[in-house]
């Protein structure tokens, strides 16, 4: 049974032009016999010329700085894990993507890829294998990493008095007004040339399902497409990894957990009160997702990478079907303000415009009559 999911126009049309769309799509919805299966997104490297400068905003997001060296800064949340975000000094730039396997598909990415397993310095501990998907993107896939310990976190919450049952009582709900720390690293997307092949590399290599696709009407090639690990019975993320075709390759966003909805406002409230100070720009929210159903809140750092609060996300296991969903702009959130220029990259025209006449010659998926689409859409 496929999901059926629109905003616009007539409900029986929709539903014709999206089953059409399910049977015409050119990118599979999974792998039958991936080589490996991945359990998650463990960090990411990004590279800044000033790494003290990038350290602020992530502290100011809720991550906490474990360790810095001359080179490097390494952020944890409050999970025991692992680290979250590596920072390193150089140009600017998101350069690698960590993922977490058992040793065993480990070994096996490193034999069918002829790569040689490599150790982490001791600030993460463990073993990975470094791969690259066909957008460039170095994908470190990771065993052992070394644990944490554990962080007591206050909870940014308070027992809440509804209509029916009051169980706050002769207290007062005073929240502090401060970094609120990040459950975890929860998904990364990625803007890529072509859509098909960068997603098939992910599912016949890490065994990615895609929860949900999202099409421009009547294009069979889908704008997005959200992926989710492969866990069995057990239900994970909606995604762990997403894709989509804009203007501009690379980074779209990257998003940590947050345990409640008050986190994400208090959280939003203090990246707001630093704003102009620390050069920090709100990019959308706060408002609830369609696809993964997250509370979301998104801030832009310095360097303009997009980075997202969220809470309350959907868990999927293997037996839940995948999504078929027309994009348009009111498709991304149910509820909540419309996305704004930040969000949507409207608000650097000349960027856009530089990176659209580089496309174009190069025949990959941002097509004249797909960017077109696209504007009309959004």
């Amino acid at each position: 049974m496929v999901t059926f999911m629109t905003t616009t126009g007539s409900e029986n049309t929709v539903n014709r032009e999206l089953e059409k769309l399910r049977r015409e799509c050119q990118v599979k919805e999974c792998c039958s016999d991936p080589l490996t299966k991945v359990e998650g997104l463990a960090y990411l490297v990004l590279i800044r010329p000033d790494i003290e400068k990038a350290a602020k905003f992530f502290v100011d997001y809720g991550l906490l700085l474990d360790i810095r060296t001359e080179k490097r800064i390494y952020l944890r949340g409050v999970s025991a894990e692992h680290h979250l975000i590596i920072i390193e000094k150089g140009p600017q730039a998101l350069t690698t993507i960590g993922l977490k396997a058992s040793e065993g598909d480990v070994q096996r990415l490193a034999h069918h890829y002829d790569q040689t397993i490599q150790a982490h310095p001791t600030q993460m501990g463990g073993q990975y294998v470094s791969l690259k998907d066909p957008d460039g993107l170095v994908v470190e896939v990771n065993c052992n990493l070394s644990t944490l310990l554990p962080i007591d976190k206050v909870p940014c919450e308070s027992n809440w008095n509804t209509g029916d049952e009051k169980t706050r009582k002769n207290e007062s709900v005073r929240n502090v007004i401060s970094p609120v720390t990040v459950r975890k690293l929860g998904h990364s997307l990625h803007s890529v040339a072509n859509i098909k092949k960068t997603v098939h590399w992910y599912q016949d290599t890490f065994g990615f399902i895609v929860s949900d696709f999202q099409f421009l009407p009547g294009d069979e090639n889908p704008i997005v497409v959200f992926m989710r690990v492969d866990r069995g019975e057990v239900p994970t993320d909606h995604h762990t990894l997403g894709f989509g075709i804009t203007p501009e390759l690379g980074h779209i966003h990257s998003a940590f957990e947050m345990d409640t909805f008050e986190e994400v406002a208090v959280a939003g409230h203090w990246m707001s009160k630093r704003a102009s100070e620390m050069q920090y720009k709100h990019g959308w929210g706060i408002g609830r997702h369609i696809l993964g159903s997250q509370v979301f809140d998104y801030w832009r750092d310095p360097y303009g990478d997009l980075f997202e609060h969220y809470a309350d996300g959907d868990l999927f296991n293997r037996e839940k079907n995948t999504g078929y969903h027309l994009f348009n702009g009111s498709a991304q959130h149910q509820w909540g303000p419309d996305m704004t220029a930040e969000f949507k990259g409207l608000n650097r025209p000349w960027n856009t415009f530089k990176s659209v006449l580089r496309r174009i010659p190069s025949n990959d998926d941002l097509s004249i009559r797909r960017l077109a689409k696209m504007i009309k859409a959004i």
